[in-house]
């Protein structure tokens, strides 16, 4: 019974958001550095990454999944160089809490350089302004452990509280919450599958003055197929407030070693499809790790924007 309530409750406030999303609504929310992602293993599979995440980016992309940690500590450090010198950067540390649970903290923040201030005529007043933005996430994940359960027992759910600030020339804050369902994995032609259910960024609104912008609410279901134990396969499918939807495909192959792992990775993320001209939304990205330390890099292609690069080190200890 308890099992059926969470999965009542996590579909009811998801519900509402479904209708009237699309291409009519761009630019109608605030907080958007909140779509940067988090992790260059999850750019390198073009974001569909809600049923892989295994480690403490599951803040970002599913806080269920905060009970597949496989160390005692675990934490995740990524630098991201944007166009227009704009740098993005995510932290985040999580720890199992007893067998059933874990927990978990994340730091996302962006920096600009600064920008020539003016007047309402145009104007320069000789002062300068450094737009910046952070949001500071906890969180936990319970793994519901119900033999009557069925296909929820071994499920997991979470949920993860963060406060938002934004700065322009003034300061606006808030704060908002997402909500994550993970299953546990089930056959699919003799293989491995997993499927996610995430609700992003619900909550309150940025006011700047006398205007408001509601977060970037985006709805996630995703799926991870094992096809071998070394290779996998995931799709996500987004519903964006202030978009249309768009899919995430990506893959994972990981060789083994003794004292050692390699990856390597491909992904498409339809999200930008066109909208900046030339190869848009490809992704590729390369891992390794090493007993106790692991490293990522992935690029993505930004069409007339260039490309975006991403480095993550990760620890377990």
């Amino acid at each position: 019974m308890r099992t059926a309530l969470l999965a009542l409750l996590l579909l009811a406030v998801c519900a509402p958001a479904r209708a009237g999303f699309g291409t009519s609504d761009i630019g109608t929310s605030g907080a958007q550095f909140l779509k940067l992602g988090a992790g260059a293993r999850a750019e390198g599979m073009g974001e569909a990454y809600t049923a892989v995440v295994d480690g403490p980016d599951a803040m970002y992309w599913n806080p269920a999944a905060l009970t597949r940690l496989s160390a005692a500590h675990e934490a995740t450090v990524m630098d991201s160089s944007l166009p227009a010198q704009i740098n993005y950067g995510f932290l985040a540390y999580a720890q199992p809490l007893t067998q059933y649970g874990g927990i978990g903290t994340s730091l996302q923040y962006v920096t600009q350089p600064g920008i020539a201030e003016t007047d309402s005529s145009g104007f320069n007043t000789g002062s300068t302004f450094h737009p910046s933005d952070l949001a500071a996430s906890v969180g936990g994940a319970y793994k519901i452990h119900y033999e009557d359960g069925g296909v929820f027992n071994g499920a997991s759910v979470g949920v993860t509280g963060k406060y938002i600030q934004s700065t322009i020339t003034k300061t606006a804050s808030t704060f908002g919450a997402d909500i994550g369902f993970l299953s546990a994995p089930f056959k699919v032609l003799d293989r491995d599958f997993r499927f996610s259910y995430v609700a992003q960024n619900l909550g309150g609104q940025l006011r700047f003055q006398q205007l408001s912008d509601p977060l970037p609410t985006n709805l996630r279901l995703g799926s991870a197929w094992n096809l071998t134990r070394d290779w996998v396969f995931a799709a996500d499918f987004n519903e964006p407030l202030d978009n249309a939807p768009y899919f995430a495909v990506g893959t994972e192959y990981t060789a083994h070693f003794d004292q050692a792992s390699f990856s390597g990775r491909l992904g498409l993320n339809t999200r930008a499809l066109g909208a900046t001209g030339g190869l848009n939304g490809m992704s590729m990205g390369i891992g390794a790790k090493f007993r106790r330390i692991g490293m990522d890099y992935s690029f993505l292609t930004m069409g007339g924007l260039g490309v975006n690069h991403y480095v993550s080190v990760n620890f377990s200890f």
